[in-house]
């Protein structure tokens, strides 16, 4: 099938890698850490304050990005992961991250 992607719906924890917990403040952009190389998705999730997101390249700030809010579970394609920048909308907010593989 054309322009598909097809995974396993069960996705496991990446055997040897560890979670990453990024402490994200209003004032500047973080990012995820390197990835074991058998990681396909990063499951994560959103603790105290809400936070926005861009997979461009370009900085997040509360104009521009993704919002993402505290207490919801997201994934993202390890190819959007490796690219995807956080900030907090206010406060400070906890991003945790499992790598996840098929």
């Amino acid at each position: 099938m054309a322009n598909s992607f097809v995974t396993n719906l069960y996705l496991s924890p990446t055997q040897g890698a560890s979670a990453q917990r990024l402490s994200v403040t209003s004032g500047t952009a973080v990012e995820f850490g390197a990835f074991d190389p058998s990681t396909n998705v990063i499951s994560f999730d959103v603790q105290t304050a809400d936070v926005f997101m861009t997979l461009d390249g370009s900085t997040p700030s509360t104009a521009n990005g993704h919002k993402l809010y505290a207490g919801r579970a997201y994934s993202l394609s390890i190819q959007a992961a490796r690219v995807a920048s956080f900030i907090a909308a206010s406060g400070t907010a906890i991003v945790y991250g499992t790598e996840m593989s098929s």
